[in-house]
């Protein structure tokens, strides 16, 4: 049985959050929306140890329907998620709930598409409606003048962009997450559905600048800002901005990496994904040779001969990159950057940054104003 087949699948057809856990309640597989919350840690332990081969659908006013059920020696867990979502405590909106009979009708669709038999569904529900279930408060919205651009917001946007210039479609909805709890955005209008359309304007014009420095053609990724505006405005409702915005930014990201692909060999592209993905860890060049199937002097005189430097260069250029983002946009002690993109000691990053730019960490950090 190829649960990974028909779970993508079920997943990508019906937006459900699916979790899949084995014997030990360790979970081997997850698909869920890019900006759906994870499910609480306390309720998962709790249906984790409750689940049986009857599919039992347990309803929560606050967050949705989940349901769970044993096949052979799989734990399932599906989630209909109707989880608040905040933006910097500025703008909250909800992932979309199906109604009920509606997901039962999927789950039935699912568990024959997998065993090929008809499920039995339990008539109980877990009993947890005492239990604190919300990781994270469902603040109200706040007034649409009120806000204040933070650090933390700028340096979550710059890492956001980073992923769509470098085509990068993992770098780019990691850090989407993050821009969409701290992001400096707020509500731009009185009205909802105005504030939600002025808000894709707003993301998709950082989408497309991001782009063209990616190298998209500057009229391409102008023309596909246009239809995604024209789109937006045409529409009468946007059920959550955040996946919303989310998925435009996907089709800027995904043009990039195309273009990014004709233009270098499939090997120079698969080592600067593996060093975007791995930058605080990666060791030497013959991890990142390993990882894309080369030996590492074929990558190394590739590399060189593709971009014009070499792939240390290349790590270097990456790290300072990231150390200028994080002294420019956080109050951490350069110490501490130090070991988050992966340097032993703030030593090796000092030299490395003066090398680079000229300037002392601190004195770069001193010497910037936003």
């Amino acid at each position: 049985m190829n649960f990974k087949t028909v779970t993508d699948f079920f997943h990508t057809a019906t937006n459900l959050s699916v979790f899949i856990f084995n014997p030990k309640n360790e979970q081997t597989y997850l698909a869920k929306m890019t900006v759906a919350p994870m499910l609480p840690t306390g309720l998962q332990e709790k249906m984790l140890n409750n689940i049986n081969q009857n599919i039992t659908i347990s309803i929560f006013s606050r967050i949705g329907s989940i349901a769970t059920f044993r096949l052979d020696d799989s734990k399932f867990i599906i989630w209909a998620a109707s989880s608040a979502i905040t933006g910097n405590g500025k703008y909250a909106d909800k992932i979309p709930l199906i109604d009920f009979n509606t997901f039962k009708a999927q789950l039935n669709l699912f568990y024959i598409s997998l065993t090929q038999t008809v499920p039995n569904f339990s008539s109980n529900q877990l009993d947890l409606t005492d239990y604190d279930i919300i990781d994270r408060p469902n603040q109200q919205l706040e007034s649409f003048n009120e806000n204040k651009p933070s650090h933390n917001g700028y340096l979550a946007e710059q890492k956001m962009l980073l992923g769509v210039e470098h085509g990068n479609l993992k770098e780019f909805n990691d850090n989407y997450v993050t821009f969409m709890d701290q992001g400096n955005f707020g509500i731009l209008a009185p009205d909802d559905l105005r504030s939600k359309k002025n808000i894709t304007v707003a993301a998709t014009t950082l989408f497309t600048r991001a782009a063209i420095r990616g190298g998209m053609f500057a009229e391409d990724a102008y023309n596909l800002s246009d239809e995604c505006i024209k789109k937006t405005e045409a529409i009468r409702n946007i059920t959550n901005i955040y996946e919303y915005t989310r998925t435009i930014g996907e089709r800027f990201v995904k043009n990039v990496a195309q273009i990014k692909r004709q233009n270098i060999p499939s090997i120079i592209y698969r080592a600067q994904e593996y060093i975007y993905d791995n930058l605080a860890n990666v060791e030497d060049v013959s991890e990142i040779s390993q990882n894309v199937g080369c030996s590492k002097s074929y990558l190394m005189h590739l590399f060189k001969d593709t971009t014009g430097i070499s792939v240390v260069e290349f790590l270097t250029v990456q790290k300072v990159l990231s150390a200028k983002q994080l002294l420019l946009f956080t109050q951490l002690p350069i110490s501490e950057i130090a070991t988050l993109i992966g340097y032993k000691n703030q030593s090796q990053l000092s030299r490395t940054f003066k090398k680079m730019t000229g300037l002392s960490p601190l004195a770069f950090r001193k010497n910037q104003h936003i």
